[in-house]
Order: structure tokens, then sequence, then C-alpha cells
């Protein structure tokens, strides 16, 4: 039976999202609360006015649009990539596209109602961030939706229409409402709230205290 809810907003574009969706199920498997976890992911978007259909390397997007010295970006991105190959992650940062995601948010907002959000998340971030994927692009979005076991077709039909909007509204609104800054952010039965992707310890102690 499951007893745990955890609710995750998070965006495809943010490596520490990638890193903390890693730690979490780490934690689950690692405490033997598979069965009792049901984990249900919320859009949130970093940067809603990318301009839409564009894509640039994330390195000339952060240099450009945040303003970081790209010595403090090359930086980030070696310490990240180390770090997280110790979950399985290859990072490519040299290869990644900033785009707009909120197609891409659309159509996982579509794939929860499919319960398969957290193959798709993963498929969709392994595009972004180790194959260097061009997400802007309508053709491959459907790609990684149809290698993740969904329907082609009616993917193609939601990115032709304005389907699911609402929803990703409603999840970044309500993470308005309960002071979401920045992702990954992560809420634990609605008692316990963990911002980014923290140690590994802060994950395990949370979901221990809700599992007894």
């Amino acid at each position: 039976m499951k007893n745990i809810k955890i609710d995750i907003w998070s965006d495809i574009v943010c490596p520490f999202c990638f890193i903390g969706k890693k730690k979490l199920e780490q934690a689950i498997s690692k405490l033997q609360l598979s069965e009792q976890v049901e984990i249900e992911w919320h859009s949130f978007q970093l940067d809603p006015d990318f301009p839409k259909g564009e894509a640039i390397p994330s390195s000339t997007y952060l240099a450009q649009r945040k303003n970081y010295p790209i010595e403090q970006i090359n930086a980030i991105q070696q310490q990240l990539t180390g770090s997280a190959k110790v979950y399985g992650i290859d990072f490519q940062f040299e290869k990644a596209l900033s785009f707009n995601t909120i197609e891409v948010h659309r159509l996982w907002q579509w794939s929860k109602n499919l319960g398969k959000s957290s193959e798709l998340k993963e498929a969709l971030m392994k595009a972004y961030f180790s194959d260097g994927i061009d997400l802007s692009k309508e053709e491959n979005i459907l790609q990684v939706v149809e290698n993740s076991g969904l329907d082609k077709l009616e993917a193609e039909s939601i990115l032709k229409s304005n389907q699911f909007s609402n929803e990703v509204d409603e999840d970044i609104y309500h993470a308005s409402q309960i002071g979401v800054k920045g992702v990954p952010f992560f809420v634990i039965n609605n008692q316990f709230a963990i911002s980014g992707a923290q140690e590994d310890s802060v994950f395990e102690s949370a979901l221990m205290k809700v599992s007894v």
C-alpha cells in the first residue's frame, strides 16, 4: 500500500533536478520503500521567456542570459559531471542545447495520465544532458516520446494543440503559493520539504521519518 506521497517540482534543463531525482530514487531503493512510495512530478520553468523554437549551447545561454563568467560556468559543470557519475548520470554539458521547455512540460503532463511520467522525464533529461538532442525541434521531442513507449501520433496531436497548458500553469502557480524559488523541490507527505539536490542522508532521513 502506497502511504508515502512525494511531490516534486523540476525542469528538464536543470542538472540539479536530474541529480536530485537519482538521489531520491537511490534513497527509496536503499530503504526498500518502492511499494510504499507514490511520486508525482510537477512542472516548473526556469526560463519561461526563452524564445520558443530556438536553441543555443547551454554554456552560451548561462554566459549571455544569466551573466555568469564562463570560467565559473566551466568549473561548476566540471564539478557536477564528476559528482553525477556516482548516480549513473553522464553529463555532456558541451552538447546541451538550452531551449524553452513548455512543450515538453505539456507532454510530461500528458504522460502522467498514462503512468509514464518518470520514464519520460528520465528520457528527456538524458536526451538533453547526455545526448545533446535539440529539444526545441518537434520531431526530436516526438522521437524521445516514442522511445519512451508512448504514442507518437497522440503526442504530435498534443503539440499541435494547447492541451495540458493549464496543468503546467497550475503546477507553476502552486509552486509560487508554497514558496518554491528554485528546483528541484521535494515535498514528502506534506510534512517535509527538501530544496535542491541535498546530501543522500537528507533524503534518507526524511523518508525514514514518514515510513514508520
